[in-house]
């Protein structure tokens, strides 16, 4: 059975070119290289422009779109660090051409200063922005299935300490008195964040690297120290919205600023997630933008047990896309170790393999049925 890169590696039609592709290679052009420029045309139609100012004095600097070109391939050939990237380009002519470098290849510390500017500008958000609106405006999505996964990190956790909450004042049990005056019961988290816009929400939650822990399908709880990457897929698969978060950050307080931001891009009609974004701000949000919630229930104590219905059950199984996308990115596309430290780096990083899972997936379900019916 083929994969994803050989069968867009093998259809040159995608390129629009009447030529052998390999007379303009020095070396035997792979399926995977294939693949990787079919899918540098697709994202570099939406990015946005790397501007870059130069300075006038010293060596002129090399040009931004190369480097863009040579992070992407990072992940898509998953190399870990740059000094392994730049040995990739100085051994690989092949990619070298593709990435555009001609007058030699930049340093290592180089990489890391120019990911540094990249990672101060929301490029990547910007560029699945731009790909969505171009391959789904319009378009009527049946589910949106919502889930996050654990990226762990090799950087010191600074999980916030419990500030000391002001002590309440205790009431007796019952009716109050007839003089008593109680202050009114206070809004959750979950409860504000519905009359919040979503970048507000977004911008109270925990960004630094921390401790996080969550329960697998097999029902035991794993640790790990780092963030979380929370992922908004439509029914191929194909990434809406991403963000990323500290792991301490539970997984329902990203619910509702996720339903926000994907609303505007796309119109669904569901939104499923499992037992972890059970709570009834969340529901009822979602049900006032007349969508239906599918939501697994989540066990409590003291409470009647929800269970779906048959056609809910059936409907609620095409959530494993999601995981699937997950799987995707960790297995395909995003390095085993992670060595870049700080949110906006590892944010960077993080979205650019969102991107290029969104690029592999506007090919093998837009692109390709488009070119071969013609």
């Amino acid at each position: 059975m083929k994969t994803v890169t050989e069968i867009l590696g093998g259809a040159q039609i995608l390129l629009g070119i009447s030529f052998n592709l390999q007379d303009s290679f020095e070396e035997y052009l792979t399926a995977e290289h294939r693949c990787f420029l079919l899918m540098l045309r697709l994202i570099e139609d939406a990015q946005p422009a790397l501007v870059m100012q130069r300075k006038l004095r010293g060596r002129i600097p090399f040009d931004n779109l190369p480097i863009m070109r040579a992070f992407l391939a990072k992940h898509f050939f998953r190399i870990a660090t740059m000094e392994a990237l730049r040995n990739r380009l100085l051994n690989d002519p092949n990619l070298r051409a593709i990435c555009g470098f001609v007058d030699g290849i930049p340093s290592a510390p180089t990489f890391s200063r120019r990911m540094s500017e990249f990672s101060s500008r929301p490029i990547m958000t910007v560029t699945l922005n731009n790909m969505i609106d171009d391959h789904r405006k319009g378009t009527l999505i049946g589910h949106i299935n919502r889930d996050s996964t654990a990226i762990p990190a090799r950087e010191t956790p600074v999980n916030k300490k419990a500030d000391k909450i002001p002590e309440k004042v205790k009431h007796k049990r019952g009716r109050p008195r007839k003089d008593e005056v109680r202050p009114p019961k206070e809004l959750t988290t979950l409860e504000l964040q519905a009359g919040r816009s979503a970048r507000n929400s977004l911008s109270k939650l925990q960004k630094n690297c921390a401790w996080g822990c969550k329960k697998n399908s097999q029902g035991k709880v794993s640790y790990w120290k780092g963030y979380k990457l929370h992922l908004d897929v439509d029914d191929i698969g194909l990434p809406i919205t991403a963000i990323v978060t500290g792991a301490n950050v539970h997984d329902s307080q990203v619910a509702i600023p996720l339903e926000k931001l994907t609303e505007r891009k796309v119109q669904h009609c569901y939104s499923l997630m499992d037992a972890a974004y059970d709570a009834n701000p969340i529901n009822d949000y979602i049900r006032s933008r007349d969508r239906v919630p599918l939501i697994d229930p989540n066990k409590r104590k003291g409470s009647e047990q929800r269970s779906f219905d048959p056609a809910e059950k059936s409907r609620y199984k095409i959530r494993t896309t999601v995981e699937r996308a997950n799987a995707h990115l960790k297995d395909w596309l995003i390095p085993n170790q992670i060595f870049v430290r700080g949110f906006e780096k590892i944010s960077f990083l993080l979205m650019s393999a969102v991107v290029c899972l969104a690029a592999l997936k506007i090919l093998q379900y837009f692109v390709l049925p488009a070119a071969e019916a013609t």
